[in-house]
C-alpha cells in the first residue's frame, strides 16, 4: 500500500520467476515515511505507551521496509546516565 503513494517505483522481471520485484528510491520511500512518525508517536504518548514500547514499534517500521536504523534505545539511554551518577 505504501508503494502506491511514493511518486515513482520500479519492477524488476525475474528469469524463470512469474511474479516480478518492485523497488522504489528509499530517500523517497524515507521521505514519505517520516511524516507520519510524529502523529505516530503523539497517538503512542496519548495511548500511555512507555518509551521503549514506541521506539520498538519505529525500529519495526525501518526494518520491515529495510531501511537503515541506528538510534539509541531509551534503555540504553538510561543505563547511561545511572553509569554517570
Amino acid at each position: 500500500m505504501t508503494m502506491c503513494c511514493l511518486a515513482s517505483v520500479n519492477t524488476m522481471q525475474v528469469d524463470g520467476r512469474t511474479q516480478v520485484a518492485v523497488t522504489c528510491d528509499p530517500i523517497d520511500l524515507l521521505n514519505f515515511l517520516k511524516r507520519d512518525f510524529l502523529p505516530m508517536n503523539l497517538m503512542c504518548e496519548r495511548a500511555a505507551m512507555f518509551e521503549q514500547l514506541i521506539y520498538d514499534r519505529t525500529k519495526a517500521i525501518f526494518e520491515y521496509f529495510d531501511l537503515p536504523f541506528d538510534a539509541e534505545s531509551p534503555l540504553d539511554d538510561r543505563s547511561d546516565t545511572s553509569d554517570n551518577k
